[in-house]
């Protein structure tokens, strides 16, 4: 039976795949059981501690849970980097990328009869604790910052920043903070009455910083705890005019001046992370979020168990493996496996908004769970979470993560055992490739070593071509080429054959033809003028004829005389200014020859007479092609180990497609006729000669502007 080589290799190439799927499809089969069974476990653990809290009478009313209002309720971040009171930002990093957007939608109130525009007033803020002291910042965007005039008790004639604060007691305090130059401030007590504008005193426990930026001004300020009880509100009012000082319009959470529109200030709840840590799952993470999607209280950690790991990562690989091989192939496992034993980076900025998918659906009374990461390249997070009720209503949803490090190691296992399944496979394949591609190597070197014995440098066929009996596409191709070969063999051997014959037939029957006219005119004593042309004409052409003859001879049987010559080592520096003056000029005297001569001499070993022969052959194309009044230049230079001759001719450049076989045998072009005759044959003995001496022959056209053609020789020096 026959196989292509195409089969053969489709079959190599299955056999590399059959092995790696299986084991993939495999170990998809038992991660995907594993992650089913995780979610359950999970899911279990956030409905009991749902189940757990809820039963905690008084609890959810304590923490502020009912009753929430997201846009006027402020939530206290836990701020990780000490503040500097300057009126930058930096500092505040990463919770100022947790700052809320005030605009339009909180809008307190606008003077008539100019509508609100968000170009002239909108800002960020953010609140948050460290030691004893609360900060808040606040970003504020102003097409026109007016300030209070020096030493003006009227603090609300100006752009300004108004709190609202009820403290221990459940007194409402109300502050204004502005100032007439940009700088240090402080906080203004104002009167219980709003309609009163002079302040009180001046609040000195209220401490900040006003600095001017390109979009308006930024407001830092620092506020003992122990002025602030539970709830909170701020306003911004912008003044626009800076004659009438009316203000504009006011924007912020609620009206710092009524009591009951104060929002709650929200942080953590120590009393449920207390109970969190009662019921704290081991590698787990257990967030209360409630309906505003805020986390209220956490508990718990992420990061892996170190015992845990070790074990994980000392087992070998399905006991295929020694370790000193597990640890070469380790580089490769971890460009597939995802590593999961460095410690894992929790987010900086908690507690914060929670939004992840489910949260939503869980605060709509359904349970679910979902896998996120937090950050690109940190382990995967799975969560399950469940709604949080308390008397059929729900207020919130319990969240329990956990890491998925356990599935990864049972993936990374199967993936290593899958890569070395998959490793052996192609290494056996691999070798298979390997003997299979050296056996064709072979073939095809063998193959190209017989066409390059066939064919010598001149074209001719010098050896015999053996086809193999392989039954394939390169059994196939050597027949093809054997027979190929030997019909091309047939054909030249034909073609010599008939040349040399048929320069013997005709030798013998011309000779008697120029004969006869001979003796026909020394019969004829006095003919007449015309028939004396006539035998004139028949014995120039009978000439040309003999002429022609003898080109053929030379051109068939030059090999055989190129094998016969004596080489010598000679001077082609001063030969070439020998032939030039006593041959070349002599045979052209109308053609003005440049020779440029090398000062150094020019040595090769070769037969002097094939070389003139050569460049006889170069120089009377040349001067067939001329332009009449333009030179013939003959350039001779030594460049390392080879000697570079170039004949320039001016006249009528090469057509492109003539280029390639200006050298063969019977080509020819030539728009001028003389007396001798043209068979093609000059540049063809010219390039034989030149392969004989181990050199090379080009020609093109002229590329310096002007219109002509370059024969260019290189030859070995001796």
């Amino acid at each position: 039976m026959r196989f292509s080589l195409r089969i053969k290799l489709t079959l190599i190439s299955l056999l590399l795949l059959l092995i790696p799927l299986i084991g993939f499809r495999f170990g998809g089969i038992i991660t995907r059981d594993l992650v089913e069974s995780r979610k359950e476990t999970l899911l279990f653990s956030a409905r009991a501690v749902a189940s757990a809290l809820t039963g905690r009478t008084g609890l959810f009313d304590q923490e502020l849970f009912h009753s929430l209002n997201r846009s006027r309720d402020l939530y206290l971040f836990k701020l990780t980097n000490p503040i500097r009171l300057n009126g930058k930002t930096d500092d505040w990093m990463p919770q100022i990328l947790e700052a809320e957007e005030f605009g339009g939608e909180h809008l307190l109130s606008t003077a008539a009869p100019h509508p609100y525009s968000p170009e002239s007033l909108h800002f960020k803020h953010l609140l948050g604790v460290r030691g004893d002291h609360i900060y808040a910042v606040f970003l504020v965007a102003d097409d026109k910052v007016v300030y209070r005039p020096p030493g003006s008790l009227g603090v609300t004639r100006a752009d300004h920043l108004q709190i609202g604060i009820e403290d221990r007691n459940g007194t409402l305090n109300r502050y204004i903070v502005s100032t007439a130059n940009p700088g240090w401030v402080n906080g203004f007590h104002m009167p219980e009455n709003p309609a009163q504008l002079l302040p009180v005193v001046l609040e000195k426990r209220i401490q900040g910083v006003w600095a001017e930026t390109e979009e308006g001004y930024i407001i830092e300020l620092r506020i003992p705890k122990e002025m602030i009880g539970d709830k909170f509100a701020f306003a911004i009012a912008d003044v626009d005019d800076d004659v009438s000082r009316e203000v504009s319009s006011v924007i912020g959470t609620a009206n710092p001046k009524t009591p009951e529109k104060l929002g709650w200030l929200l942080s953590p709840s120590r009393a449920i992370e207390e109970i969190l840590e009662s019921l704290g799952r081991p590698q787990s993470r257990i967030l209360i979020v409630d309906s505003n999607q805020r986390v209220r209280a956490s508990f718990g950690s992420l990061t892996p168990d170190p015992d845990q790991t070790e074990v994980v990562e000392s087992q070998p690989v399905a006991g295929l493996l020694s370790s000193r091989l597990f640890q070469f192939l380790q580089p490769v496992y971890q460009l597939f496996t995802i590593p999961f034993s460095d410690e894992f980076q929790t987010p900086v900025a908690l507690p914060t908004t929670l939004d992840i998918t489910g949260v939503k659906e869980a605060l709509q009374g359904k349970t679910s769970t979902t896998s996120y990461r937090i950050a690109e390249g940190q382990v995967e997070i799975m969560a399950a979470i469940a709604p949080l009720r308390e008397h059929e209503k729900i207020i919130g949803a319990v969240v329990v993560e956990k890491t998925t490090n356990s599935i990864l190691a049972l993936q990374n296992r199967v993936i290593e055992e899958s890569l070395t399944f998959t490793i052996l496979a192609f290494v056996f394949a691999a070798l298979c490739l390997l003997l299979f591609a050296s056996r064709l190597s072979s073939r095809i070197r063998h193959l190209r070593d017989q066409a390059g014995k066939a064919i010598s440098e001149t074209g001719q066929i010098q050896a015999p071509f053996t086809p193999t009996e392989n039954r394939d596409e390169i059994g196939d191709l050597s027949r093809t080429l054997a027979l190929m070969l030997h019909q091309l063999k047939e054909q030249i051997d034909y073609r010599e054959t008939m040349a040399d014959n048929l320069e013997h037939e005709m030798r013998t029957p011309l000779a008697g033809i120029s004969a006869s006219l001979k003796n026909i005119k020394n019969e004829l004593e006095n003919p007449p003028e015309r028939i004396d042309h006539y035998l004139e004409w028949a014995l120039t052409d009978a000439k040309r004829l003999e002429e022609l003859l003898s080109a053929i001879r030379d051109a068939t049987n030059l090999g055989d005389a190129l094998v016969r010559d004596t080489h010598e080592d000679f001077n082609l520096a001063e030969a070439l200014q020998v032939w030039l003056l006593h041959s070349w000029q002599q045979a052209f005297p109308d053609v003005r020859f440049e020779y440029n001569q090398p000062a150094e001499p020019c040595t090769i070993h070769g037969d002097p007479g094939r070389i003139r022969q050569l460049l006889d052959k170069l120089i009377e194309n040349g001067v067939s092609f001329h332009y009449e009044d333009t030179p013939i230049e003959i350039h001779l230079s030594r460049r390392d180990k080879e000697l570079h001759l170039s004949i320039i001719n001016q006249g009528p450049p090469i057509p492109h497609d003539l280029q390639g076989q200006i050298f063969n045998s019977m080509v020819s072009k030539r728009e001028s006729h003389d007396s001798r005759p043209h068979l093609g044959l000059g540049l063809y003995i010219a390039r034989t000669i030149t392969l004989h001496h181990r050199g090379t022959i080009g020609v093109d056209n002229l590329g310096d502007g002007r219109e002509g053609v370059v024969f260019t020789l290189t030859l070995p020096t001796a």
